[in-house]
């Protein structure tokens, strides 16, 4: 038991260095081959035996506190200064790497395992970010999709459809206009490789419909009036500086940058 517990500690702090790897051209490619790396201890898990006289539920709950314990005391020793960062970085890898990897194959104890996971990060308060269970095939469809990210985000935290008039607005401004050009698509291409993780980050907050709101109002709607009025290249920069400021506020240093 104490051996598989602290491989699954080796794991997080494998992963906690591998966040460059969170993104479109490169997400899937890594977890897979993270996943296989560690396939044998992960899927070991499933019949992972305790003590003498442990019921089901005690296996589960030391395999699942595991990772929050060592994570807990990792984070009280970082410097008060650096711990907003730490908290994203140890959240993003929890969510990201971590749960998925354990519910890869939903085998009924690894998601047992996985479900306890996060209930017992968000009760220590490990970070104070809230963590979401997440799986792999969700973020990297979500990769493929090439959704409006944050523009996304933002309308579904106002009640927004999905075909609403501020989403297919500056969708067609994305195929019409920027897509047309190489530089439009390059800053399009960069986009999708960071967005994903703005809105994991965002997603963390104590408040993230009052963020979505600041976006909207600060940089959506300035940006739909300027595609409304056919100042094209203003909407650009403008979504590009809402886009750096986020990544900036955000995402950890080695994400890829936005310019």
């Amino acid at each position: 038991m104490e051996e598989t517990r602290k491989a699954l500690c080796e794991l997080f702090d494998e992963m906690l260095g591998n966040m460059r790897f969170f993104k479109k051209k490169t997400y899937e490619d890594f977890f897979k081959s993270a996943y296989d790396s560690h396939k044998d201890m992960i899927t070991s898990l499933a019949g992972c035996a305790g003590e003498e006289g442990m019921t089901e539920e005690e296996i589960v709950e030391e395999l699942a506190s595991a990772i929050p314990e060592y994570a807990q005391k990792k984070m009280s020793e970082v410097p008060r200064r650096q711990r907003e960062k730490a908290g994203i970085d140890y959240n993003l890898t929890m969510a990201v790497y971590i749960i998925p990897m354990l519910v890869y194959r939903h085998d009924e104890r690894n998601d047992w395992i996985a479900e306890r996971m996060v209930e017992i990060w968000n009760s220590w308060k490990v970070t104070g970010y809230p963590l979401t269970r997440s799986e792999f095939g969700q973020i990297a469809g979500g990769f493929k999709k090439g959704l409006c990210y944050i523009t996304t985000a933002v309308c579904l935290s106002q009640g927004k459809a999905d075909d609403c008039y501020e989403l297919n607005t500056l969708r067609s401004y994305r195929d019409q206009y920027l897509m047309r050009t190489k530089e439009g698509r390059a800053l399009v291409d960069e986009y999708y490789e960071i967005a994903p993780g703005i809105v994991f980050v965002i997603g963390m907050q104590k408040e993230p419909d009052r963020i979505y709101e600041e976006i909207l109002k600060d940089y959506l709607m300035p940006c739909i009036r300027y595609v409304e009025e056919g100042e094209y290249e203003a909407c650009k920069e403008l979504y590009c500086r809402m886009v750096g400021r986020l990544r900036l506020r955000y995402l950890p240093e080695d994400m890829p940058k936005y310019s």
